[in-house]
Formats: structure tokens, C-alpha cells, sequence
């Protein structure tokens, strides 16, 4: 039996889920042992199928990208605008 698509709550849920103990991974350690976390969900037979993850790590990425467009001062019609731009400046920044 083919199992149901996850909707959008469903795969931001996945996307928590991952997410919840590498933020709160104080130490290299704890950031390895969230890693080894995600690894078994993502492997073995109640394995989760990585496409849906990957759906809710990029809806929870909109989500915080427009939080941070509208603390940031952004007015609603210009929220994603703010966003593409916040990435692109990123970008580059980032360590090799």
C-alpha cells in the first residue's frame, strides 16, 4: 500500500523535527549526535522519504526568511523581494 503525500503542516513538522536538536546542539557533540539523529530518520525500514523532508526544510525557510523580511521592516507585498535579496547578499559571505 502506497503511503499518503504529507501536506505542508505534516513536512514543516519534519522540518522542526531535524532542526529542534542541532539549534539547541551547544557543543560539537550535541550537533553530531542531532546529525546521527537525522541520519537514522532518513535510513531503515520507518525511514522518512527524503523529498518530504526536504518540502518542509524549504516551507519552514519561507517562513522564517518572511518573519525576518517583516522585523526587518519589510511591508507585506515586499516581504519575498526582501527575502531574495537577503540570500543574495548571504551568499557570498558564506565560508567556503
Amino acid at each position: 500500500m502506497t503511503e499518503p503525500i504529507p501536506n505542508a503542516t505534516q513536512v514543516v513538522r519534519f522540518a522542526i523535527e531535524f532542526l529542534t536538536p542541532y539549534v539547541a546542539g551547544d557543543t560539537d557533540e550535541k550537533r553530531a549526535q542531532a546529525g546521527e539523529y537525522i541520519a537514522q530518520r532518513l535510513s531503515g525500514p520507518d525511514a522518512l522519504d527524503p523529498v518530504h523532508v526536504i518540502r518542509g526544510q524549504l516551507y519552514l525557510n519561507e517562513l522564517l526568511l518572511l518573519a525576518l523580511a517583516k522585523a526587518h521592516g519589510a511591508q507585506p507585498e515586499g516581504y519575498r523581494a526582501w527575502a531574495g535579496e537577503w540570500l543574495r547578499k548571504g551568499s557570498p559571505q558564506l565560508p567556503e
